[in-house]
Formats: C-alpha cells, structure tokens, sequence
C-alpha cells in the first residue's frame, strides 16, 4: 500500500512493491497476475473497511443529525488514523478510469450509497430525483474537507467537531432544498 500512496498507481513498480513488502517479485506475482489486480485489492479492502466503519457508526445513531454527525466522524477519524489509505483512495496518483481500475470511483459509490440511505432516513426536502445528486456532492464535500483538514496538521480541529460542524451544514443544507 506504501508503494501505491507515495507514488502513485503510475508510479508504483512491481519492483518497489515486492521490495517494500521484502519478498521477491515471482513471490508477488503468485498471489497477483498484475499491478492492477493488486491495487485493485487493496483498493477493495480499504474501501469495505472504510464503508463498514462509516454504515457501523450511522446505524449506531437514533436521529437523523446524529447518524450523518456520527458516519462524518467515523469517515474523519478513519482518515486521520489512515492517511495512507485516503491517500490510496483518492490521492492525486489513484488510478484514472480509464486504465480500468476504477477503484476510487467504486468507494466513492459505496460512500454515496451510505449517504443516500441517509438521505432516506431524513426524508427532508430531498425528491428521489435529487437524492443521487445530493448523495454524491455529500460525498465530495467530505472528501474535498478531508484533503484540506489533513493538510492542516499543526491547526487541525478534531474530528469529531469537524464532523458536528459539516453535518450542521448539511441537515441546514437539506432544509433549504425545493422538492
């Protein structure tokens, strides 16, 4: 994983991969028939893990405010402990779509998915026509946070404010939706 989010799916080697994992390259490509099976799979399992701790931690909520506050929380803190792992994900060296390893796309998908059955729960102001829409500006406005947040090292808030403050923007956000 260090290899892909340092230097990116196009700059990462097979070498570099097998090197920083020490074994040997053959020993790589018995487990992986290629660079992109191996992103791929790792891409998959940063992907489940994240959703799981995201639809864990919006199930383990009562309300509406405090599911989106809690899956926005667990999204920040997994991206705090993580940062290799977003950086995987959705770094400026992740995969593009056309190299067919949509990995990044498929988390963000997943992550609308979540947002979405959250949408549901709220039931506010959100026609089903808008509810795709709004899921993934959902999306990318946590990621979008994320990547400024993370640069913000010596004056970072904690996560779980931030998570107060973007889930306060977008319950007040909703209610001013027109159905």
């Amino acid at each position: 994983m260090t290899v892909f989010a340092d230097s990116g799916y196009h700059g990462a080697s097979m070498n570099d991969v097998a090197s920083t994992a020490g074994v040997t390259k053959p020993v790589l490509y018995q487990h992986f028939h290629s660079k992109q099976d191996l992103y791929s799979e790792l891409i998959d399992d940063v992907g489940s893990r994240l959703s799981s701790i995201v639809v864990a931690a919006a199930k383990s909520a009562n309300d509406p405010f405090t599911q989106t506050v809690a899956a926005l929380a667990a999204y920040f803190n997994f991206v705090e402990k993580n940062q290799r792992e977003f950086k995987l994900l959705f770094g400026r060296g992740a995969a593009r779509e056309e190299d067919r390893v949509n990995g990044p796309q498929l988390v963000e998908k997943r992550m609308a998915e979540v947002a979405e059955a959250l949408l549901d729960e709220l039931n506010q102001n959100v026609s089903a026509r808008q509810t795709a829409t709004v899921a993934q500006a959902i999306v990318a406005m946590a990621e979008g946070v994320c990547r400024h947040w993370i640069a913000q090292q010596d004056d970072r808030i904690p996560a779980d404010e931030l998570a107060f403050e973007i889930g306060s923007l977008i319950i007040h956000g909703l209610s001013g939706l027109a159905r």
